[in-house]
C-alpha cells in the first residue's frame, strides 16, 4: 500500500502507466466476460463482494455476495449480446479507484445503454474489484435472493 497523508491522497493524480494499467485490467475482464468464464472473473473479486442498486420503488439494495453467490448471479446473466463499455477512472490514489462505465449492450432486437460503477482496490498488488453499483436491479435480486 502507498502510504499518503489524506490531504495528499485528496491532491491525487494517476500517472499514464496507472491509468493504463487499470484499464488493461478491465480489457482482461472484458474477454472472461464475454467468454462467459464466470469462475475466471470470480477470481479477480474480492470477497465478500458489496452490490448495491435500486428496486421499482427507489429503496436501496444492498447485499454482500460471497464467490458462490456471484459465480451463481452472473452464469444467469450470461449474454450472447455485443458489449461496448466506454470507462472513466477516477483514482483516489494509488490503491483505490471508481471506475464509471458506459455501456451499451446490442443485441439483435434493441439496444440497451447502462451506466454502472466499480470500486476497485489493489489486493496483494493487483486490481480487484470490490463493489458493484448499478440502478434497477432491485427487483430482481430480492427475489433472486429473497432478501
Amino acid at each position: 500500500m502507498t502510504e499518503q497523508s489524506p490531504l495528499a491522497a485528496a491532491a491525487f493524480t494517476p500517472s499514464p502507466e496507472q491509468v493504463r494499467t487499470l484499464l488493461a485490467w478491465f480489457d482482461r475482464y472484458d474477454g472472461l466476460a464475454r467468454d462467459n468464464d464466470v469462475e475466471a472473473m470470480a477470481d479477480v473479486a474480492r470477497f465478500p463482494l458489496t452490490v448495491t442498486t435500486n428496486d421499482s420503488a427507489g429503496e436501496c439494495v444492498s447485499q454482500q455476495w460471497d464467490r458462490e453467490t456471484f459465480v451463481r448471479s452472473m452464469s444467469m446473466a450470461a449474454t450472447t449480446a455485443k458489449i461496448d463499455n466506454e470507462r472513466r477512472p477516477v483514482f483516489l490514489n494509488a490503491d483505490l479507484a471508481v471506475v464509471v462505465t458506459d455501456s451499451t449492450v446490442t443485441t439483435d432486437d434493441q439496444t440497451l445503454h447502462m451506466r454502472y460503477a466499480d470500486v476497485m482496490a489493489k489486493v496483494d498488488g493487483s486490481w480487484r474489484f470490490t463493489s458493484m453499483i448499478q440502478a434497477g436491479w432491485g427487483d430482481m435480486l430480492k427475489q433472486y435472493t429473497g432478501a
